[in-house]
């Protein structure tokens, strides 16, 4: 989306426009999109059309430094500059990089009168060989509530655990089509941790398939769905709303809508059909298929026969305002061999009144409180850990795979 439409939808939002901002300034601060072994994505929104340009540095390991063990390497630096004419979004990649290797980064924004802004210097790191150990965080429901009381205490916790990635499993905003929704429920209160963790963000209702989640986003067309691999595990994010439509409030599947022929469902077949060399299979959407408590729709349990016949081991949803982890499942049996383990990370909110009055027999532990989920992945062993807003462990799972 170009300025002009940026500016129309402020004023039509009663947000700043140009006038407010007699000089170039950062809208969003840089954040990290689409990170491989060679190369990662940084984008960057400004209050006026400008040009961007990225300069980076190799980062090499000191003793001390007392805000770090990193420092860069100015003598390394590398610029690289925006090949598109001056915009409000910005969007730069850096390739040519090593795997597993930490860089520095400072983003420049500028304007032919002279007005220039320029962010901190952040670290990022590419990601790494197919063997090495690697953890990810998992969060959702910045926005589901459409209240942030709890955002900055949830990112803050991200913070602490470090992870390689964020894995956003929907409802980030309250409103997907108000442009003031990005800054207030998720970039501002998230820009820290943003700045040098990528993140993955799939659709929830609350995205309303929005042109702003199109336009604040490096995935790969079509955007709302796509799959990568990190490390060993191949992760597939799916659009569940596309799948699973709400009609008078209430979840509708045709399922004459998904099958052969769809391009989601083909996708799906295709990645899960080519993910034979992963160790690790991770699918995450929004929807859940399982949670005892309201928002379960039951009808995206259309996936469940294509997710167990291609061997996925975990699944991430939210929707649901809470956290809760399901027993290994295969056809909606427990299957303490062969079973998938669904997880319900509705991480930024708290609904306990959603809560059914009985645990569901698929249900292994639920808690109604905001928070993370911290997943590390080394070799054969997945380990999860569940932690609240005030940082404290509630949950916790271990799975090891047999050794051939």
């Amino acid at each position: 989306m170009n300025c002009e439409a940026i500016e129309r939808s402020r004023r039509d939002t009663q947000l700043e426009t140009r006038n407010y901002f007699p000089m170039v300034s950062f809208i969003k601060t840089p954040y990290l999109q689409w990170p491989t072994r060679e190369a990662v994505t940084i984008m960057w929104e400004t209050s006026s059309e400008a040009t961007g340009e990225v300069v980076f540095y190799e980062t090499a390991r000191v003793h001390a430094t007392g805000t770090g063990r990193f420092e860069s390497v100015v003598a390394s630096a590398r610029i690289v500059q925006e090949t598109s004419s001056p915009r409000c979004v910005h969007v730069v990649t850096l390739d040519g990089l090593l795997s597993g290797t930490s860089y520095h980064y400072q983003v420049r924004s500028g304007n032919d009168r002279g007005e220039q802004c320029e962010s901190t210097m952040c670290p990022f790191r590419t990601a790494p060989e197919a063997q090495t150990p690697f953890s990810f965080s998992v969060t959702s429901e910045t926005g589901g509530t459409c209240t942030d009381d709890y955002n900055r205490e949830v990112f803050a916790q991200i913070s602490r655990y470090r992870p390689d990635f964020l894995m956003m499993v929907g409802d980030a905003v309250c409103r997907g089509k108000n442009y003031d929704d990005w800054n207030r429920f998720f970039f501002e209160p998230g820009k820290q941790v943003l700045a040098q963790t990528p993140f993955y963000l799939v659709p929830g209702n609350h995205e309303e398939n929005a042109a702003w989640y199109y336009d604040f986003t490096a995935f790969p067309e079509p955007k709302n769905y796509y799959a990568f691999r990190y490390g060993n595990t191949h992760f597939i994010g799916l659009d569940s709303t596309a799948i699973v439509p709400y009609k008078d409030g209430k979840p509708y599947l045709n399922e004459d809508d998904f099958g052969p022929g769809d391009p989601q469902h083909d996708f799906l077949i295709r990645e899960l059909s080519a993910s034979d060399e992963a160790t690790w299979k991770i699918v995450f959407f929004h929807y859940p298929p399982y949670v005892s408590a309201d928002y379960q729709v039951e009808e995206m349990r259309i996936l469940c026969p294509i997710l167990e016949k291609y061997g996925v081991d975990v699944v991430f949803n939210s929707h649901t305002i809470a956290y809760e982890r399901s027993h290994p499942l295969r056809n909606n049996e427990l299957d303490l061999m062969s079973g998938i383990v669904y997880i319900v990370a509705g991480g930024a909110g708290s609904r306990p009144e959603w809560f059914h009055h009985a645990r569901a027999w698929h249900t292994a532990h639920a808690l109604a409180v905001p928070h993370m989920v911290q997943v590390t992945i080394a070799g054969t062993r997945l380990e999860m850990q569940a932690i609240d807003y005030e940082g404290h462990l509630f949950d916790q799972m271990i799975i090891d795979k047999p050794t051939n």
